[in-house]
């Protein structure tokens, strides 16, 4: 018999509520007078950031219209639906070819490349029904087009496909409504964010996709030896 609790009817309603009214008595007195203190000791820490927080601060910045343009472009894009599989993969292109160094070809390259590594993660692996298979196979996707037309190398690339993952979202429940768009804009948002962090020194997990915490242990089921066969040489992503 399973353990899991069963859903708890208007949790999300309550739960908005409790947000938004008015709170009293001592058990909020106390929460208020804790908040205050580490209210308190983040603003002592952001006086002097440390060297990765400066890096972030600095790559985010340089590159916000392009994060903001990816977004737009994905939830654009997915609102159509014979555009919504690639909507990230797509959006994240468009927008990373703006201030990457890049031929005619790069930007249709780098699709072509985020569509098959997405094409790898929805095909080799099983994802858990809650997810929206299509938003977080995408991301990885998305991020993998952004490396190339960031001009990373492997290693810089593999940060940013653990910086994606580590921010990989999407609930099936999501799926039918505007929300399902949402997660399609901030995928291509992640891809591109990671491929910046990653440019400016930031690092991910070693094996953040295969990882026994990793992206397919926490969302899924399969074998990640699935991912590459054949990588390079067969792409599932064209149709025959």
């Amino acid at each position: 018999m399973s353990s899991a609790a069963a859903p708890v009817a208007g949790a999300s309603e309550a739960l908005a509520a409790f947000a938004v009214v008015e709170h009293a008595g001592e058990g909020f007195v106390e929460a208020f007078r804790t908040a205050e203190a580490r209210l308190a000791a983040a603003g002592a820490v952001l006086v002097s950031p440390r060297d990765t927080a400066e890096r972030a601060k600095i790559a985010l910045a340089s590159n916000a219209a392009v994060l903001r343009r990816a977004f737009v472009a994905a939830t654009a894009l997915a609102s159509v639906d014979a555009m919504r599989e690639d909507a990230a993969i797509i959006g994240a292109a468009l927008a990373a070819a703006e201030i990457a160094p890049y031929d005619d070809r790069a930007p249709a390259e780098a699709i072509a490349v985020g569509r098959e590594v997405a094409a790898r993660m929805r095909g080799a692996i099983e994802f858990d029904a809650p997810w929206d298979v299509e938003a977080i196979a995408d991301r990885i996707g998305a991020a993998a087009g952004a490396a190339r037309l960031f001009g990373l190398d492997a290693g810089q690339a593999r940060h940013a496909l653990g910086l994606a993952a580590t921010q990989a979202a999407g609930l099936g429940v999501a799926e039918p409504v505007s929300a399902g768009y949402l997660t399609r804009g901030k995928a291509a948002f992640d891809a591109v964010e990671g491929a910046a962090l990653a440019r400016a020194g930031f690092t991910s997990a070693p094996a953040a996709l295969e990882g026994r915490r990793g992206l397919i242990a926490l969302m899924a089921h399969g074998s990640a030896e699935a991912l590459i066969q054949g990588l390079g040489t067969h792409w599932l992503s064209v149709v025959s």
